[in-house]
């Protein structure tokens, strides 16, 4: 199985940070990330950046999956990324992120039922948009995920970013996948948004490969504007691994929180962690 068919692992819900090599292969996985979501009739955006937006159009044609229908409708997008991003200016992490929060909106506005962005980060090397500024643009959208209506993936090409960069910034990404990701990848971390009881369902493990991401996502948990009339419940019962860092960050965030967090399904080692930092209303431990 090469990268380009494993792209067709990411899903709707998963923030991703594709890894790269070979500007081949890249333009390969946008190209059928985006052919992917037209066949399920989902809106596609592409900022590109190191392909033309002419090539990625041209590859999701190779693909078998036209695009001329899908450009006049809108339901194909495919542009330079600094013409969404340097518009205004030297751009914010807020602002960015609030560029990509427009395509959502938008979407679901038009009726899609999802939406695929696409985003090739070697952009921001032309910019004024710095490490931090970048890392923390990538986890102010991870709330957008977990309603299940939204796919990104975040190409990074190791020969311009260091790798001390890319392990900064893969953490801002509850899954990575590398150049050549075995047929078995999935995303480490998957989010689902829950209605009875309001909460999270967190599917996968949390390590310090992720741990950016998952700290947006209890801190988007617990923002008082979602908060409900009791704790919001976070549901561990298929997380099969959490580290001392983690448990960590989610004692920080129920002391932080004015109505703390309820846990569900907390499995025993996580539960022990938990007890002995003092923090966070659980039951029996899974």
């Amino acid at each position: 199985m090469t990268a380009t068919t494993v792209v067709d692992q990411v899903d709707l819900g998963d923030h991703v940070c594709w890894i790269h090599d070979d500007d081949g292969d890249a333009l390969d996985t946008v190209g059928r990330f985006a052919a992917t979501g037209l066949r399920r009739g989902h809106k596609v955006v592409c900022f590109t950046e190191t392909s033309t937006p002419q090539a990625v159009r041209a590859r999701v044609d190779a693909v078998g999956v036209p695009t001329e229908a899908a450009v006049a409708a809108g339901q194909l997008r495919i542009l330079p990324a600094v013409e969404a991003f340097l518009a205004g200016g030297r751009p914010t992490p807020a602002a960015m992120a609030e560029a990509v929060r427009d395509e959502v909106t938008r979407a679901r506005r038009e009726g899609y039922p999802g939406i695929r962005l696409s985003g090739d980060m070697t952009w921001v090397l032309r910019s004024a948009v710095s490490l931090d500024d970048l890392r923390r643009y990538e986890q102010a959208l991870n709330p957008l995920f977990p309603d299940g209506r939204v796919a990104g993936l975040c190409l990074y090409d190791r020969r311009r970013f260091p790798a001390e960069q890319l392990r900064i910034l893969a953490a801002a990404h509850p899954g990575t996948a590398g150049p050549r990701p075995p047929r078995t990848w999935s995303p480490l971390l998957r989010a689902y948004r829950t209605g009875d009881p309001p909460g999270l369902r967190l599917v996968g493990q949390v390590d310090r490969s992720n741990r950016d991401a998952f700290i947006a996502l209890l801190a988007d948990l617990t923002a008082g504007e979602r908060a409900p009339a009791g704790p919001p419940v976070l549901d561990l019962t298929d997380m099969s691994f959490a580290d001392a860092g983690a448990a960590t960050e989610l004692a920080r965030a129920d002391r932080a929180s004015h109505t703390g967090i309820r846990l569900v399904g907390c499995r025993p080692a996580l539960h022990r962690l938990l007890h002995v930092l003092g923090g966070v209303t659980s039951g029996a431990p899974a």
